[in-house]
């Protein structure tokens, strides 16, 4: 059964949420989960639990060799230490979903239009990274996807002139906003 949603629906769909969600909650909010986003987005990939299962697996051996033993550190075997890339799509989740709970527990409701115009910028870079890493569980990657979906995954990449644009549009409508405040204010 297969969805009839193009990738640039999807995309625009998604980066609308995400515009929604970032006039909402304003630019300190959406600051504080910008961070945590890119944060989960580099630290955080599909091969994640590999690299840590060879890590661990790998310790004793080069703590030995360090320690004077006479062999060189064994190659580790190819394990997963947490089960696959769905735990490493948890972990990015958990990220995201902590840095959603510390921005709204850090800062107040935006209290003017400009806080709420401005925080479509960090929300839609926000949206984007989170498409990305998204995209890499739907792309094919060694000829195996992570996940098979039979929706086209969007990639943030293609529409870049389009977030640009986005995110440029809010910061003139938050400038004009603050502008027409301080003149009702004279």
């Amino acid at each position: 059964m297969a969805l009839p949603f193009t990738e640039q629906q999807c995309f625009f769909v998604a980066i609308l949420a995400f515009i929604v969600i970032g006039f909402m909650r304003g630019w300190r909010r959406e600051l504080v989960s910008l961070v945590f986003i890119l944060l989960a987005s580099f630290l955080v990939h599909q091969d994640t639990s590999n690299t840590v299962g060879n890590f661990i697996t790998r310790l004793p051996s080069v703590i030995g060799y360090a320690a004077g033993a006479s062999s060189t550190p064994q190659a580790a075997p190819n394990t997963t230490f947490l089960g696959g890339p769905f735990w490493s799509l948890m972990i990015f989740i958990a990220i995201v979903g902590l840095g959603y709970y510390v921005g709204n527990k850090a800062f107040p409701h935006p209290a003017t239009p400009q806080e709420r115009f401005v925080g479509i910028v960090p929300a839609v870079l926000g949206g984007a990274f989170i498409l990305g890493y998204l995209s890499s569980y739907f792309r094919a990657t060694g000829g195996q996807a992570a996940l098979i979906v039979d929706v086209q995954s969007p990639d943030p990449m293609h529409y870049l002139s389009v977030i640009f644009f986005i995110a440029i549009v809010a910061v003139l409508v938050a400038f004009f906003a603050a502008r027409r405040k301080s003149a009702a204010k004279k």
